[in-house]
């Protein structure tokens, strides 16, 4: 190989790598997870993370906001108000194998914030 065919393989290892983002730790995902459901009036009790992967290919978007899909495997939530329901104040409520999507703050990209939610029914 020529000197300049291997440097046009390293700009190109440099820009595929340095155009893909982090995945967030566990810690910040349960603290965006965490707090979507504070602004919501519920106290998340318990947490079980399964795992968190990239959104799947015909999902991202070219220079877009990094997301990733969270697999819960169980969360427990407690209400800290009375719902309309008939969910009272203080009683738990338990959701296995939900899924969660979160997206990287655009001002703020220590910051995740969960856009939308599958598998927790919750008004």
């Amino acid at each position: 190989m020529t000197r300049d065919s291997l440097l046009t393989i390293l700009i190109l290892l440099i820009t595929v790598l340095g155009g893909c983002s982090v995945a967030p730790s566990e810690h910040a995902v349960a603290g965006a997870i965490t707090d979507y459901f504070k602004s919501r009036h519920y106290k998340v009790v318990n947490l079980k993370i399964e795992k968190i992967e990239g959104l799947p290919l015909s999902e991202k978007t070219y220079m877009g906001t990094p997301g990733y899909v969270v697999d819960i495997d169980s969360i427990t939530i407690e209400p800290q108000t009375d719902k309309d329901v008939g969910i009272e104040k203080s009683k738990q409520l338990t959701f296995s194998n939900a899924r969660v999507r979160i997206t990287q703050d655009k001002a703020n990209k220590n910051v995740w914030r969960v856009t939308i939610i599958s598998g927790i029914s919750v008004p």
